[in-house]
Formats: structure tokens, sequence, C-alpha cells
């Protein structure tokens, strides 16, 4: 009966510290009824109720006591809890507040806890599957233990609070031992094997059985078997130290909670340990327990899904004899809920951590942040959290004055709205109608100072966008022209981020009115405003030592591009086609990223050796030139490529320039609005030779049309051979390009200066260069 109680699961009656007047009853027969004697039972129900004098007239329904105050009351349970009146056999689920008397018994079923609090408020914390019968205090009691009105533990654990005020040790009877505490704080057990332990953690215990005692003192602990004698008391484990602090912060995202994992140093003396966590700091109303074994470095214990709210925890070392050590520091946990105001919920962000992701910005706050700061990748930011810059970060938590405490991290990725363009033909020009939509697909009001309209092959968009009622945007664009056609082609940037192209035929007479309109997804290549190819101005020299053929153009062709270049030198006789150098050069794309190119140049070679000394023509060298290049940026405003090229110069050169040269290449450049810049870095090296030679040019561009680029450049050449001098040289030149449909026409002219500025660039020379790129269809640059 002891450890299965047989439960009345029946209505529940109430409370037999009353009764409810019944018609009919009179003062002597509720006294028979309840305390089987008319006269002593009056007496007692006079005593107990403000009855005025007898004779009185009982009304139905009158609540009479006929009990006086309880010995004790439970100030706490968590389901399942019962009780039984002493002297009854039915046990009853137990309420709060309820109060108990001399004899009465408390049991809690598994997972089960409650809190007995005595008159003069000693606490008794029961944890599961414990039972205990309650002993108030009677002036004719001999026996120690229910002289002093305390408990008889027949199986469990219990932790017992003694009052401040109390005069005289708390007593607690167990099947093994007796023991009598003045102790604010002692934690007794009895196992299925009937064993007793007693953990004394203030104050000291008087542990009795087969007639001797021990005196157990603070941080001490004992065990007695039954029929045996109380052990030596033995030292108590340490507490054990949190890692990561005393205080951490969670984030509820949604509504299934979050997991708090709870981990500690280990404890020497450990063979295990027990943790819990519970809503309050007296760890009634616990939420997690867990026994963890005592192996390996770094023992843990995780309490899933927990709900908004305060949470305290605290762990304990157990020995090997089942004692229970010191409690750790009270760890206090906060989970906070993050409600979101622009934003939803997202997959696990970096690192595995949770987050919110929007379009255009995230707006959130989270309840109950006054005492925490917030750090946005890395940097302090304010509450309410709001970021608008594309891409995802990282916001971190911090209890405030707390700074060993774990922070709670959150990823916040913030993408591109939906932006939908469509194009409606007006007159001669199109209507551009722009939505800007969040991740729900409602319009946004704007401002958008990160959108961009470009227009491509020609396309002029008004730089203005007007809103309207429905909230979209407006502006207008005059088509440009694209093989023939009158196109309108645009596309959408948020910052540097292509989001969408549109491009629309514009209507003639045999066409039906609406225009052809094709929505494009973004490619992975950015696409800026069309422009002309930029290639190096100035070309490779009309003399000197430095063979070199130039890449066709600057960035990645638009298609497959063949080049006549011809580069006559410039002198007091005036131009010199003889003396100087015709290139042809083939280039194309092989994919997104890489371009491909090969070129074969024609020079006098018999200037290399020291001049014509007759006046006769130079006999002509040929060299060849194979090329590549590879992009390594997206941004359509900002590019960076690896080039690579091999020249190889036949016995007509001079044994300073034929042979094969290596050189390897780094381009860069940048675009804002109708200027951009660009520069090369090479180094030039003739395997099997100690000689090398790095040159560089700079360029700046001015585009005042889509079609034309007006440039001019900077070269500079200077030795790298440690051992061997070699040339020092520069060059400054100007030059313009010109497309026209599928051909490019460009010129230029250049001086050679420094101490071999000559000798390696020529004094002056000029470049005349004509392209055509109608071998495939464009891709843009």
């Amino acid at each position: 009966m002891l450890f299965s109680p047989a439960i009345s699961w029946a209505q529940q009656a109430p409370d037999d510290d009353v009764y409810v007047v019944q018609p009919g009853d009179t003062c002597g027969s509720v006294a028979r009824k309840v305390f089987g004697d008319a006269t002593v039972g009056s007496a007692k129900l006079h005593a107990l109720n403000k009855m005025g004098p007898p004779p009185h007239e009982l009304k139905p329904g009158t609540v009479l006591r006929i009990k006086g105050d309880p010995d004790a009351r439970l100030t706490f349970i968590k389901p399942e809890v019962n009780s039984k009146r002493a002297g009854k056999v039915e046990w009853r689920e137990a309420n709060t507040g309820q109060g108990l008397w001399r004899l009465d018994s408390v049991n809690t079923l598994r997972e089960a806890g409650a809190e007995v609090t005595f008159r003069d408020l000693t606490r008794l914390q029961m944890n599961e599957n414990a039972l205990v019968v309650i002993y108030g205090k009677a002036a004719q009691a001999t026996d120690k233990v229910k002289k002093s009105g305390a408990v008889e533990l027949l199986q469990g654990e219990l932790n017992v609070s003694l009052a401040e005020l109390r005069g005289e040790p708390v007593g607690v009877q167990m099947p093994a031992a007796t023991v009598a505490a003045r102790s604010k704080d002692i934690h007794v057990g009895v196992d299925a094997q009937q064993m007793s332990r007693v953990s004394v953690f203030d104050g000291q215990a008087e542990v009795s059985a087969q007639g001797q005692s021990v005196q157990v003192p603070k941080d001490h602990g004992t065990r007695v078997a039954r029929g045996q004698l109380p052990e030596k008391p033995r030292p108590l484990p340490e507490a054990p130290s949190w890692a990561g602090g005393v205080r951490s912060v969670r984030l509820l995202l949604e509504d299934k909670g979050v997991d708090e994992e709870l981990a500690w140093a280990p404890v020497k003396e450990a063979a295990s340990y027990r943790v819990e966590l519970a809503r309050d700091e007296r760890f009634n109303d616990r939420v997690h327990g867990e026994t963890v074994q005592a192996a390996g470095e770094g023992p843990k214990s995780v309490a899933r899904a927990l709900g908004p709210g305060r949470y305290f925890a605290r762990v304990r070392a157990v020995d090997a004899a089942g004692l229970l050590g010191k409690a750790s520091a009270v760890r206090q946990v906060e989970v906070l809920r993050v409600k979101t105001e622009r934003g939803v919920v997202g997959p696990q962000g970096i690192q595995g951590i949770q987050g919110i992701q929007g379009a255009l910005r995230v707006d959130f706050s989270v309840e109950g942040a006054e005492s925490l700061d917030f750090r946005l990748d890395g940097a302090p930011t304010t509450h309410p959290v709001r970021v608008e810059s594309v891409g995802t970060h990282t916001l971190e938590l911090m209890p405030r004055g707390v700074p060993d405490a774990r922070p709670e991290k959150l990823s916040l990725t913030v993408s591109p709205p939906r932006v939908e363009v469509d194009l409606e033909p007006v007159a001669d020009a199109f209507r551009v109608k722009v939505l800007v939509l969040d991740e729900r697909g409602t319009p946004l009001e704007g401002p958008f100072p990160q959108l961009k309209l470009l227009g491509q092959y020609g396309t002029r968009v008004e730089a203005s966008l007007q809103r309207q009622k429905d909230g979209s945007l407006m502006t207008r664009a005059v088509p440009g022209m694209r093989g023939g056609e009158r196109v309108a082609a645009l596309e959408a940037l948020w910052g540097d981020t292509s989001i969408q192209q549109v491009s629309a035929l514009a209507p003639v007479e045999q066409r039906a009115p609406a225009p052809v309109v094709t929505v494009e997804p973004a490619p992975v290549v950015k696409a800026a405003e069309e422009e002309v190819a930029l290639q190096p101005l100035l070309g490779a020299p009309s003399g000197g030592l430095v063979e070199a053929a130039p890449l066709p153009t600057a960035w990645l062709p638009q298609a497959w591009l063949g080049e006549l270049r011809v580069q006559p030198a410039l002198g007091s006789g005036g131009v010199d086609l003889a003396r100087g150098r015709t290139v042809l050069a083939v280039e194309g794309r092989v994919s997104e990223r890489v371009a491909l190119g090969t070129a074969v140049a024609l020079r006098p070679g018999a200037l290399l050796r020291g001049g014509d000394e007759a006046g006769e023509l130079p006999a002509t060298a040929p060299s060849v030139s194979l090329s590549g290049r590879v992009r390594l940026t997206d941004s359509p405003a900002f590019r960076v490529l690896l080039s690579f090229d091999g020249t190889f110069a036949g016995s007509g050169f001079g044994q300073e320039v034929q042979g094969l040269r290596l050189r390897p290449a780094l381009l860069a450049g940048m675009r804002r609005g109708q200027w951009a810049f660009s520069t090369s870095q090479g180094y030039a090296l003739r395997p099997g030779q100690a000689q090398a030679t790095w040159d560089s040019a700079y360029q700046a561009w001015f585009l005042p049309l889509p079609r034309l680029a007006l440039g001019a450049e900077l070269d500079g050449l200077v030795d790298a051979t440690p051992r061997a001098d070699g040339p020092v040289a520069f060059a400054a030149g100007l030059g313009a390009r010109l497309r026209l449909a599928g051909f490019e026409l460009g010129t230029s002219v250049r001086r050679g200066f420094g101490p071999d500025g000559t000798r390696v660039w020529g004094d002056w020379s000029a470049l005349l260069t004509l392209g055509w790129s109608g071998l495939t269809p464009t891709q843009p640059q």
C-alpha cells in the first residue's frame, strides 16, 4: 500500500476539515456524526466556530470547521500529487493550499513535485515518487521526531529548509534512520533497498540508527543501511561551475520553442550529475531534470522546447556512494519572443544559427530586451533592430553587465525585393511601369534609392520615377537599335545586383500594336550600359625591344571579334607605313567567364638589328601570340580579370627580342556613369633566361555616347631582372573608339619618353584599328 496506494478517481468530496450543514441538523446531531459524542463534540464545534450562545438554529448549507488550524499546507503541487487523510484508505488528488494534519500522507507520482510548508515556515520539497507522513505537534508525544512536528519519509527524496525562527531541530523519520537537523538546507532520501542518505549543506544534523548517533557537519553526508549503524560522515562533492556564465538569453522565433544547452565543468569526485531547470528560484516548478553520467570532458544536458519566460538552472555532482553534492550557482536563462515587423523566419543561416530573412529590409523587436546589449556585425546597434544593407548579417545579444555570458546569435539576411518591370509603347517611346514587392508580394511604398534602371543597346531611360496611385513607379524610355530593329531594353539593378532584364520591340505598321515583351532572369554575368570594347589604346610599340600583341579588348568580348590593326611610325618625314606594324587578331568567349584569342603581327625585323643604312626597306619579321582571360568578379561596375599571353618572335628579330615571352597580368577597372578607369599590371619573362620586365598601363575613359569612348593612357615598362640592367621606359597617348553596328573603329597617338622611351616605345607612333564582331550574337559585357 505504501508503494502503490489505492487511488479513488471518483468525484472528489469536500475537504474533511469542514462540515456542510444538512436540513434537520442540530449541534448535537453534527457532534455525534463528526466526533462520536454529543457533549464533547458540541464543545469542539463551538470552540472552532463563532456560533453564539445556545440554543441556535443551524441553516442548511452553513460550513462549519471541524478541525483546528492545519499543521502544514501544500504550497505547491505539480501533477500528479495525491493525499490521504489520517485513518482513511482512499487517496485523492491534492490541491494547492490544502491543509495537512497529523498523520496525513502525501504522495508524488512520476515527474511530479510538491512543497509542504509548516506553520513556522519550515519547508519540505518533495521530488518525484516520494511518500511522506505529516506529524503535527502532540503534547503527549514522547518520540523526538513526532514531537517536533516533522515528517516520516517512507520513499523518495526530500529537500528540507529549516525556518529562521524555529527553536528546535526539524525531524525526519526514515526506515533505517532518524534525522534531527538544525540546517537551513538538507537533503534526505530513501531508495528501493531502504538505504537512507543524508546530505547537509548548512548547519549540522544528527543521524541516529540502532541506538547510535553521528553528527554530520556542513558540506558532509552519510548513509545508513537498514539494520546497520550510520556510516562515518564524508565530504560532499564540490559544486560544479557553469560553462558560458550564469546568465544566458535565447530568442524564440517560432512557437515550437528553443532548446537550451546546459554545460558545466567536470567535478573530480563525481560519478554522475543531477541537473534541474525550473520556472522558479526555489526549484519547485521544474520543467527539465536529468541524471548525466560523469563520462567525457564536457558534461551537458539539453532542455528541449522552452517557451517564453525566465528559467533557473542548477546542477549537483553525485558521488559513488550516491550522496548528493553541493549545488552550483543558479544560472538564469531568459527566453525572449521576437516580434517581426518586416521579414519572415527563414532556414538556419550562417554557422547553423536561426535567422530572419526579408526583402528590402528586416525590422523586428525583442520582448523584454531592456537589459540587453545588441551588436550587429560586431558594432553596437539600437533596439528595435532595422537592417537594410543587402547580404547576410550576424546579430549578437548580450546580457548587460555580464561580460562572460554566452551571446545569443541571430542571422539576418536582407535580399533585394522582387521587381516587376513592364514596357508599354506610347507614340515613339515606351512607358515603363515598375512594381517593387516584398517577400509576400505586397507593393512597397519606397523611396528606393538603390533601384536603378539602365538602358541597353542605346535605350535612353529618364532618371525620375513617378509614384502612381496603385503603388507602382512610372518613367519613360526611348528605344535604341539592335540588329537593325528599334528595341527598348532595360536592366533593373538593386545597388550592384542585377535583378531583372526586360526588352520589347518597337511596333511598326506591319506589326500588331502590342510589343513583343520578353522577361529574362538576370544572368550570372552582370551587365552595364552598352559600351564600346575598351581596348588598350596604344597597342604594342612600333619599334624597339618589346614585342607585345595586346589583347583586343580590356574585358571579355561580347562576341567573336576579328580586328585588323595598323601601327605606322611617325617622324619628321610624316607617316611611315613601311616601318610600322600590322596585326591581325581574333578573340572570342568560350564560356561566361573565359575568353581566348590569337594574333599574328608583321613588323620590320631589320630595324631591331641596328637600322637600314642603305635606305632600303627592312625585312618583315612575323610574331605569333596566344592569349586568354578569366573574369573573377560579377559586379557590373567593378571588374577584375586574370590574363595570360605568350608571344613567339622569330629569327628575324634581334637576340634581345627573339624567342618565347610569357606574360601573366591582372586587369582591373570600374565604371561610374560616363567615366571608366582601368589598369593592367603585367610581368613578362623569357623562359631559360634571367630577364624579366614589369609593365603597367593606366587608362581613363570618357563615354559621352553609348557607342563612343575617348581615352587617355599612361604606360610604363621597368626592368625586373636582378643582375642585369634593363630598360626603363614610359609612354603616354590619347585615343578614341567608335562602334557602328557590328564594326568598331579606333585610333590613337603615342609618344615615348624616359631613359629608354624612344628605344622601347619609339618616338611618335599611331594606331588605326578596324574590328568586326558580327560572327555570333552578342552577349552582355
